[in-house]
């Protein structure tokens, strides 16, 4: 039996190692919209807090299509890192958009280099849903890069 340790692999060209036959997160961020802190990210490059719930992720390599990849989003139901679910918000989401929301009716172009998600609460008996900060916003993204 053999052991391969590298530190890091690249293609021949240079850049990232192509995976064969499976799949693997090529971006990954979790964000604490409460304390406005990225707790780990993977290729990401930035990320900018537009207000309440709403955020983009940059990447730091971009992928090789705008359509051809999957985003999936999640979050702790919690302001606090899950010690408490937040209150009146029993039904806490999350949403990842490829563009980003510019008005009700309106979105920004898709591109490679980025993805935009939000987290939000669901409307009940007594509250109209809308965005809201909690202490953890997951967003993982799979695809080709370029």
């Amino acid at each position: 039996m053999s052991t391969l340790k590298a530190d890091t692999i690249q293609s021949t060209s240079g850049g990232a190692a192509t995976l064969t036959k499976q799949e693997a997160a090529k971006h990954w961020v979790n964000y604490d919209a409460v304390d406005g802190i990225v707790d780990g990210s993977l290729n990401q490059t930035t990320l900018q807090d537009h207000g309440a719930g709403d955020f983009t992720t940059k990447f730091t390599n971009n992928f090789s299509s705008v359509t051809d990849r999957c985003h999936f989003a999640s979050c702790m139901n919690a302001t606090d890192g899950g010690e408490t679910r937040l209150a009146g918000d029993t039904r806490c989401g999350v949403n990842a958009n490829i563009g980003h929301l510019v008005s009700d009716s309106t979105m920004t172009a898709p591109t490679t280099g980025q993805v935009d998600f939000f987290t939000g609460k669901n409307s009940d008996a007594n509250a109209q849903g809308d965005n809201v900060d909690v202490s953890a916003s997951y967003c993982m993204t799979i695809g080709d890069l370029l």
